[in-house]
């Protein structure tokens, strides 16, 4: 599928007036089509089954993002490879205009690449909204999806970072802080789990309102879920 076919699938299936439904949800960009991201998800689908290999699949993802609209960077981040490199997702987390482009970043590429684990480290310590959001998004991303392969010493790094950014009262670094803590702590071995129960109670006795909203609201799902059973339990 060309670029000028996208677009046009784009354009025809536009619905202009769902932008003030994705405000409501503070999804706000300059330039939007409206589609909705099952649509998204589909049309990435059939972008994909229609390109050879990854050359081509990064070239067209780099033209769809450089587009601008917010449906063609949900689509980049789902059409690029992983080996399409950080040069290219730290230029993509630079002109990200909501948290939806760049959590959809995170998950469908980013958290894929090599090196997402030192990334999410390196992106939590950013002054940056997104950039730092993203560092915690990853931390999310890769606590669910590898599960009781995730390094161990990775995971107390993660820890560490989430007691140090945990005051930064911007609302979307707040809510990836406190993401990062619930999946880490669903991970598949107790000894973790106990330690993001013990995180999250500090950060609930915390001063500060924001490490507090953010401890309380972990160890209520964690407490809700319990840790873990059978054979993994003891991380085996």
């Amino acid at each position: 599928m060309e670029f000028v076919d996208i677009i046009a699938q784009l354009s025809k299936n536009s619905k202009p007036g769902n932008r003030e439904g994705m405000e409501r949800f503070a999804i706000t960009a300059d330039r939007v089509y409206g589609t909705g991201l099952p649509f998204v998800r589909n049309l990435a689908k059939q972008i994909k089954k229609e390109t050879d290999g990854p050359g081509e699949r990064n070239a067209l993802a780099k033209r769809l993002w450089a587009h601008g609209a917010h449906e063609t960077k949900l689509l980049s981040s789902i059409v690029a490879e992983p080996d399409i490199g950080w040069d290219t997702v730290e230029k993509w987390l630079g002109s990200c205009q909501n948290w939806a482009e760049v959590d959809q970043l995170c998950m469908n590429l980013a958290g894929e690449m090599d090196g997402a684990g030192g990334k999410a480290l390196e992106y939590s310590k950013s002054g940056d909204l997104w950039r730092k959001r993203a560092g915690f998004v990853i931390m999310a991303v890769l606590a669910m999806r590898q599960k009781g392969s995730l390094d161990a010493g990775l995971s107390e790094k993660y820890f560490k970072a989430i007691a140090r950014e945990s005051t930064d009262e911007r609302n979307f670094v707040k809510k990836a802080v406190n993401w990062a803590l619930r999946h880490l702590g669903k991970l598949v071995d107790k000894p973790r789990f106990d330690e993001a129960v013990a995180l999250s109670r500090k950060l609930a006795a915390s001063d500060d309102k924001t490490a507090r909203w953010i401890g309380k609201d972990a160890l209520r799902e964690l407490n809700a879920k319990g840790p873990p059973k059978g054979r993994n339990a003891a991380g085996h």
